[in-house]
């Protein structure tokens, strides 16, 4: 197959990509500011933008067959109207939200890619990942990762209870942000110093990621490498518009 069968040709409108918002609850400290700013977004996101969600918008999102997490039923009804007015939305599971099924579809019009976005506009060529595959040297998590989403287990741990897997996630994942949260821009500049080499071999001429929750725009020889950054302390997004890239922070 060659690199330009590769990329899916989207509409020509703007793009605009986001992640890492780590939602989880309302009553923790600042994080209804946080949603309602983020529902504003979304609110404001118009008609015939594609939307990529590139992973992370909910600090542990595991869905049923019957049951999604009713917490998130603000950012599920803007998701909804977002849709509803015809923006084309994409979610792209990250290392804490991978489990998605079909309640994103079905019920918010979303379409769920399981890998790297891949994707052709406005005259470039893009791959969009959430990151967490890509950090150089994180061998543990690449380990870890095979077992977290390996279909048997993700199929047996649906007969835990909901409240105990959330629980026992919740813990899980604030030990992981006390150590991730050490040096943010030391990673995205360590991830940097190896992308030239190992993210831009398909073919396209510009890589972005999240999962590092500091925004960068690096550009060598005519390709470009974007972090998003993220909507705890940044509130910043990458948006592509007539074929230029650029990160940009929402205030509104």
């Amino acid at each position: 197959m060659t690199a330009e069968r590769l990329f899916e040709p989207i509409a020509s409108g703007d793009l605009t990509i986001v992640g890492d918002t780590h939602f989880r609850d309302r009553g923790l400290p600042g994080e209804a500011e946080r949603r309602e700013r983020f529902i504003r977004f979304l609110d404001a996101t118009p008609k015939g933008v594609v939307l990529v969600l590139l992973g992370d918008i909910f600090d542990f999102y595991f869905e049923y067959r019957s049951v999604v997490p009713r917490r998130f039923l603000d950012i599920f009804g803007a998701i909804a109207r977002a849709t509803g007015r015809g923006v084309d939305t994409r979610f792209l599971g990250g290392n804490h939200d991978y489990w998605v099924g079909d309640f994103f579809t079905r019920e918010l019009g979303v379409r769920v890619h399981r890998k790297e976005i891949r994707i052709e506009a406005q005259g470039r060529k893009l791959v969009l990942a959430h990151g967490d595959l890509v950090m150089p040297r994180d061998y543990g998590y690449k380990v870890l990762k095979d077992v977290i989403r390996n279909p048997v287990v993700i199929e047996m741990s649906r007969w835990i209870h909901p409240d105990i897997l959330d629980a026992v996630a919740g813990g899980v994942a604030h030990g992981s942000r006390a150590l991730f949260h050490i040096a943010q821009e030391k990673r995205a500049r360590a991830v940097a110093a190896h992308a030239w080499d190992r993210f831009f071999v398909r073919g396209n001429d510009a890589f972005v990621m999240g999962h590092v929750h500091f925004p960068m725009h690096e550009t060598r020889e005519g390709k470009e490498f974007l972090i998003v950054g993220d909507w705890i302390e940044h509130f910043t997004f990458v948006r592509m518009t007539h074929g230029r890239l650029r990160i940009e922070t929402f205030r509104s």
